[in-house]
């Protein structure tokens, strides 16, 4: 029996808490400070996610890529949120070098994350190119397969879907694989129902996949992928606003919410830490530290 007679996946939400370019004074409760990054990811936790998709922030708020910005809250979201699956940034949006960006995958102990992002190609957001070359992201999912750490695979148009199809070939992906399918950015696959079927039949068929889509398409490509059995990215790096027509500042947690309610429309549980790491393959013990 087919879905959605046969009942689809327990919904995984995966929240993408600051990004690299909201700022406060125009994005008002996004968290750039390790403090706002630890209470933001336990409010998402408590809201629903299972998945938290970090970035670290600088003083002045810029982007940050040393490790020893990430040790700063991995280890206290890892004491709040037990078995919460932490996903770190590798994006090469702000930094071009491979001992920048492969930087966070050298964490160890409680500071390690579970997974990081891996972007499958190169792209254009509306004012700057994100470079993704193809020796860089074999060589980041080369760092990522050393040091026990999980890709989470970001993919904007057809190609990188397709491009995940090589690098399993090559081994260079571990099953199950994950991606989050990111749509309605100006220069990439635009967030039309159409092109998100296009990129899920482009994938491997067994991919655990999420949709998500920037600013005012956060909503309708979520409520695509909830209606449709997928799963969904949501949060604050990708959209401001709760209401795009009154421009309602959004938080986090009211991101996650919405998701939780369109899950319950949708007549779908919603995944818990332990069924997401089943599915994605992760150990519960990995996320859950042994200290007080």
């Amino acid at each position: 029996m087919p879905p959605p007679l046969r009942p689809y996946p327990p919904l995984i939400v995966n929240v993408a808490l600051t990004g690299m370019v909201p700022r406060r004074e125009r994005v008002p409760h996004v968290p750039v400070t390790a403090e706002q990054i630890i209470e933001d990811a336990h409010a998402c936790f408590e809201a629903g996610a299972s998945i938290v998709h970090l970035h670290a922030r600088a003083a002045g708020e810029s982007p940050e890529w040393k490790r020893e910005a990430y040790e700063a809250f991995i280890p206290e979201i890892r004491r709040l949120c037990p078995g919460l699956v932490v996903c770190a940034t590798t994006s090469g949006r702000t930094f071009g070098k491979l001992e920048q960006r492969g930087d966070v995958l050298l964490l160890e102990g409680d500071a390690k994350p579970d997974m990081a992002s891996l972007t499958l190609g190169s792209l254009n957001f509306r004012d700057v190119a994100s470079v993704n070359a193809p020796e860089m992201i074999r060589a980041l999912a080369e760092r990522m397969a050393e040091n026990g750490i999980r890709p989470e695979l970001e993919i904007f148009d057809s190609g990188m879907a397709y491009l995940a199809k090589s690098l399993r070939a090559e081994a260079l992906l571990p099953e199950p694989m994950y991606a989050n399918l990111l749509l309605g950015s100006p220069n990439t696959a635009p967030a039309r129902m159409g092109d998100l079927a296009h990129l899920v039949d482009a994938l491997p068929s067994d991919v655990v996949w999420a949709a998500g889509g920037i600013g005012a398409f956060q909503l309708p490509m979520n409520a695509m992928a909830v209606f449709a059995g997928g799963h969904v990215r949501t949060g604050l790096e990708d959209n401001p606003h709760l209401d795009h027509a009154a421009r309602t500042p959004a938080t986090n947690a009211q991101l996650v919410s919405r998701m939780v309610h369109l899950a319950d429309i949708a007549g779908r549980s919603l995944s818990t830490v332990e069924q997401t790491r089943t599915a994605l393959g992760l150990t519960t013990q990995a996320a859950i530290p042994t200290g007080g």
